[in-house]
């Protein structure tokens, strides 16, 4: 062991890989519970998994809260990342800090992946140059610290890139599966991935020798991480097709609000930095000084960036952090009288997401249900200190009918939990 550790530091490329990825772990994990995002879109996430746990496995992915169709009906996710969160939440009694850093490994793990794959199809350096891009961009850096469906594209992206090249290369059908598998991951985890997935259909029937065989072998693919949504359709008239079908009418009607934005681009994003990195190398390969002084100022930027907060979760008000949350759902939870409800004054999400999940699955106290604010006879209510409640436009407030107010305790320095009854 200890020569195998003296011959791998005396490898300077060795070494400067430690040293990466030790640097952009400490960046990850610097005062980690309080950068965690832990929001709605991570609550329903791990409440639609918990609840597989305790009642069966289901069919149906996630529901998308804010897609539905002009007539009704809701958009859901394949059940693949529903389903992937579930060992998690075994493993973790349902916490939600080391689920969270599962996906923050995750996401040192894509870069490791890149530097082996671009090793392999180029050179050291380059390798290591994209490594560097990738583990210090802010958009990865924001991104490695909640709990996100999308979280798993930069490495199927660039999984599908290397297998793409390899069956160009060899033909072979082992990387014609792994390249159909992949596509079904995605698109399971995202339906604009249907767009790459054609792309990538395309490029095979190019490269490939037998063309039909290798359609079907790829469709075949496809499939089999997409198989429980396929059954799920089969047995209720294909709702996900004529679903996904009437929304992508409703966008093009401008009936329904939807565009382009950066995270649809996450597959190709390490694409991207692996092209740069070769300009780099082939531009500037004889001056070291210019790429030291790149790196510096790369670095400084993307850790200064918006996205990137070492004191407080980015996008979340600063003292909803997860310790924060989690006291607010335990002082609820000593509580815990019958027939009472959630709310969070905060975003789009009023319904208290962030506090059914640890009420229901790590104190086992159980919320009234999103639509059942009127027949409550308590609700907590946790919001903004000063908060004017009589201003308060939320329909979870209002069609409760409160008599009577307290605040309970004061949640970091800008929120309060506050308990409403009849």
């Amino acid at each position: 062991m200890k020569k195998y550790l003296k011959r791998f530091l005396n490898n300077k490329n060795n070494l400067l890989l430690f040293l990466i990825l030790l640097f952009a772990f400490l960046v990850r994990f610097y005062n980690f519970s309080n950068r965690v995002t832990f929001g709605p879109e991570q609550a329903i996430s791990l409440i639609t998994s918990g609840r597989m746990i305790n009642k069966g496995l289901s069919l149906l992915g996630q529901e998308n809260v804010q897609r539905i169709t002009s007539d009704g009906h809701k958009l859901f996710s394949g059940v693949l990342f529903t389903y992937s969160l579930i060992p998690l939440q075994i493993l973790f009694r349902f916490q939600v800090l080391p689920i969270t850093a599962y996906f923050s490994v995750l996401n040192l793990f894509t870069g490791i992946v890149l530097y082996i794959m671009v090793r392999r199809l180029l050179s050291e350096k380059v390798a290591l140059i994209s490594l560097v891009l990738f583990l210090f961009n802010s958009l990865m850096i924001y991104h490695s610290l909640f709990i996100w469906i999308l979280n798993y594209m930069p490495l199927i992206g660039i999984l599908s890139f290397y297998f793409l090249i390899r069956f160009r290369k060899e033909k072979s059908f082992v990387y014609l599966i792994m390249l159909g598998i992949l596509t079904g991951v995605g698109i399971s985890l995202e339906y604009v991935y249907l767009f790459f997935a054609f792309i990538i259909l395309f490029f095979v029937l190019k490269y490939s020798k037998k063309k039909f065989l290798s359609l079907f072998i790829f469709v075949l693919s496809t499939i089999v991480p997409n198989f429980p949504t396929l059954i799920f359709d089969l047995r209720n008239n294909f709702y996900h097709f004529f679903a996904l079908v009437r929304y992508t009418a409703d966008v093009l009607d401008g009936r329904a609000k939807s565009g382009i934005t950066y995270y649809h681009f996450l597959p190709i994003l390490p694409l991207f930095i692996v092209f740069f990195s070769y300009l780099l190398v082939r531009v500037f390969d004889r001056s070291k000084s210019f790429l030291l002084f790149f790196f510096f100022f790369y670095i400084l930027f993307n850790l200064k960036s918006e996205l990137v907060n070492f004191d407080s979760p980015t996008g979340m008000p600063s003292d909803l952090t997860l310790p924060n949350i989690m006291k607010s759902s335990r002082i609820i939870a000593k509580d815990c009288p019958n027939n009472f409800n959630v709310v969070v004054i905060n975003d789009f999400d009023t319904r208290g997401h962030i506090l059914r999940y640890p009420l229901e699955f790590i104190w086992k106290c159980f919320p009234n249900g999103v639509e059942d604010y009127p027949n409550s006879d308590i609700i907590y209510v946790l919001s903004p200190v000063g908060y004017d409640f009589t201003e308060n436009s939320a329909w979870e407030i209002r069609s409760f009918n409160y008599k009577h107010r307290q605040e309970v305790a004061t949640v970091g320095k800008s929120y309060s939990l506050v308990k409403f009854s009849k």
